[in-house]
């Protein structure tokens, strides 16, 4: 199936105050100013509550002795008296809080994409030790007598075509032994409960250590706890996952109680909007692994388990018919040689 990432198009909108313009009108209406100074606001004044600057009533009964007067509409309004701050509240930036929930909506993306792609990977990696305990030996018998029957070939005809393809063969049996020469351990069996396990601790551990959903100063060291979590959830080290997510969950209590409380001031759309790229960026490079893994022939291999022993076999029965034949023309060399 294909996927294609839309990058939202993304709208600015800065809301700004207009100091000293919106106190004038929580004056009492029908009050006339006098030219001199006014006089300071009590300390111990109520304060005005918003509701009560709707319409214009009449004047208070305090102040009987000042006219009446009705400023025309549109006329200047009166100097504006000093507010305190803690009067002004921030209103909430309507660019930041869709940049947020983006960036949320792509974190969840990420999470689901790489916990998708370390499950394809893991039934590749069970398929290919299986073959291995399938197939290792007939493989390893074969590179062998490949390279025997180039060598005495390229001996034979000397041409720089044969001699190349004995190299080949000579470079290709040394790295099948180097990658045998220590037995894998194999990876324990997990019945259908403990792989569910594993798989729910991974998604929960990768949750709290992924390095895109760390801060930047705990970026490496969520790097690297990330790192344990796949090689644990790779090797279904159901133990091992288990401790590291006790762990994770020790850590995440520490920085709780180190950090003071922070203020609820959002954080500027440009940092937001920063990272929302930057999550684009990752859960495209992991949609494009997800799609060019699924179109891997050993992963459509792997996902169908049922075929695994017929493979094998049919994979068993053609390399020991390649092992025969070598045996044949090795022969056929070495009595012409001598």
């Amino acid at each position: 199936m294909g996927f294609r990432l839309f990058l939202a198009s993304i709208r600015a909108a800065i809301l700004r105050f207009c100091a000293g313009k919106t106190a004038a009108r929580a004056r009492l209406p029908g009050t006339r100013v006098a030219s001199t100074a006014v006089p300071p606001v009590p300390a111990d004044a109520p304060e005005v509550a918003p509701a009560s600057i709707s319409e214009p009533g009449p004047a208070h009964a305090e102040s009987p002795s000042m006219p009446e007067r009705r400023d025309p509409l549109g006329a200047e309004s009166a100097p504006d008296e000093h507010v305190e701050p803690a009067a002004i509240v921030a209103a909430p930036d309507p660019d930041a809080e869709r940049l947020l929930a983006r960036c949320a909506r792509l974190q969840a993306q990420m999470l689901d994409f790489t916990g998708r792609l370390a499950d394809m990977e893991q039934q590749v990696r069970s398929y290919e030790q299986q073959q291995f305990l399938a197939l290792g030996d007939v493989v390893g018998e074969c590179l062998r007598l490949r390279r025997e029957y180039l060598d005495l070939k390229a001996e034979r005809s000397g041409a720089a075509a044969d001699r190349e393809q004995a190299r080949q063969a000579e470079a290709d049996f040394d790295a099948y032994r180097r990658s045998t020469a220590h037995t894998p351990v194999p990876r324990p069996e997990l019945d259908d409960d403990e792989q569910d396990e594993l798989r729910r601790l991974y998604r929960a551990a990768a949750m709290r250590c992924h390095p895109d959903r760390a801060e930047e100063a705990e970026r490496a060291e969520a790097h690297d706890v990330f790192l344990r979590v796949q090689a644990a959830y790779q090797a279904r080290d159901l133990a091992g996952l288990r401790a590291i997510t006790a762990e994770l969950a020790g850590w995440a209590r520490k920085r709780d109680d180190a950090s003071p409380v922070q203020g609820s001031a959002a954080p500027a759309s440009s940092a937001v909007r920063r990272r929302v790229a930057e999550l684009q960026t990752r859960v495209a490079d992991l949609i494009l692994a997800v799609q060019t893994l699924q179109l891997d022939p050993a992963y459509r291999r792997a996902v169908q388990v049922e075929r695994w022993e017929t493979h094998f076999a049919e994979a068993r029965a053609g390399f020991e018919a390649e092992c025969e034949s070598l045996r044949e023309q090795i022969a056929g060399l070495a009595s012409r040689r001598s």
